[in-house]
């Protein structure tokens, strides 16, 4: 019964479901509280984009009442979908938000069911079973939905570029670190990540003070969730490279996040020449090496969310934080606790 009153309105509940799938779409393009390096393109096109272009050629055809067509086009998405789905089984890295997706689009195959073609012959079954729609300007003649899948599949093969990893790639060297001791402090941050900004306000006074007493040693490491994030990323480890101490590269990492929340600055002549008339020295290196060795450790330490933070000793303890409010209320008080003795000049 319930099934069935489903069927009498299956058109508007697909509208909704398809309006559900562009909002998650919208919301992870513009909001960073996990900021994930699984990402794709089909044609060139960002799959965000894609997905949402997707649901609004469905709303169309549900409001204009093509369930055939929009039958096939369902269909198609699953197609697309077992294919990204086992791309990220390969990566072992999964999106909530694709995932998400997905689970949009089997509801609305669901729902939108159908298999008039009725045959005795056991192979036609097999091919009728994932449900048919009728083909537009044929007599009637109807389309077996697994041909579309197949085609949804096929097409995404030879289009779809992904990748699950951050954009860093060369040889080996070492991540910024300042301070030595037994025990490491390790930053995971995203120059344009919400939280992250908020968590690195909350760090700040604590790494002053922990560098000027010297107990821990602090690394840090830009992840690159953001299209200008690399680029940035470049110019911390510029302003590393212009100065051994930690104050020029501080204060050079402090500017680089408030530029990122006005959003304003993504040309890199711009972006130096702000720093420059900050009086932030830079030295020109290669970043690649050290965006190599922040891969490994991002890989290393299954960082797929930002911010996070482990605090370790030798091999002995390790915690990871993640969230701005458990580095807040959890390890600024960690900190505070198991170095007391540290204090900042000023």
């Amino acid at each position: 019964m319930f099934y069935r009153k489903i069927l009498q309105h299956r058109l508007p509940i697909t509208v909704a479901a398809a309006l559900a799938g562009i909002g998650i779409m919208a919301y992870y393009a513009t909001c960073n509280t996990g900021c994930s390096y699984l990402r794709g393109d089909i044609l060139g096109i960002d799959l965000k984009y894609v997905g949402v272009g997707y649901m609004g050629v469905i709303i169309l055809l549900a409001l204009f009442r093509q369930a055939d067509l929009l039958r096939m086009l369902v269909a198609a998405g699953i197609g697309v979908e077992a294919f990204l789905i086992s791309f990220q089984f390969r990566e072992e890295v999964f999106c909530p938000f694709c995932l998400a997706f997905g689970a949009l689009v089997i509801l609305m195959y669901l729902i939108n069911y159908e298999r008039l073609h009725m045959t005795n012959a056991r192979h036609q079954k097999w091919l009728y079973v994932f449900g048919d729609a009728r083909i537009p300007f044929t007599g009637g003649r109807r389309l077996p939905l697994l041909s579309m899948m197949i085609a949804g599949y096929i097409f995404v093969v030879l289009t779809f570029s992904g990748s699950a990893t951050p954009a860093y790639a060369a040889d080996q060297a070492a991540a910024p670190s300042y301070g030595s001791g037994p025990w490491e402090l390790m930053i995971f941050t995203d120059y344009f990540c919400p939280p992250c900004q908020a968590a690195e306000k909350d760090l700040e006074p604590q790494l002053e003070r922990l560098l000027a007493g010297g107990d821990v040693k602090i690394t840090f490491v830009d992840f690159p969730g953001h299209k200008s994030s690399s680029l940035y990323a470049k110019y911390f480890l510029f302003s590393v490279a212009a100065n051994k101490g930690h104050a020029n590269s501080l204060k050079a990492r402090n500017l680089l996040f408030a530029l990122a929340v006005q959003k304003k600055v993504d040309q890199e002549s711009v972006l130096a020449a702000v720093l420059k008339s900050k009086n932030i020295a830079l030295r020109t290196v290669d970043p690649k090496p050290v965006f190599q060795q922040w891969l490994a450790m991002i890989k290393r330490f299954e960082i797929d969310q930002t911010p996070t933070c482990i605090l370790r000793f030798s091999s002995t303890y390790s915690r990871k934080f993640t969230g701005s409010d458990q580095i807040r209320d959890q390890l600024v008080p960690e900190l505070q606790k198991r170095f007391p003795g540290s204090k900042r000049k000023g």
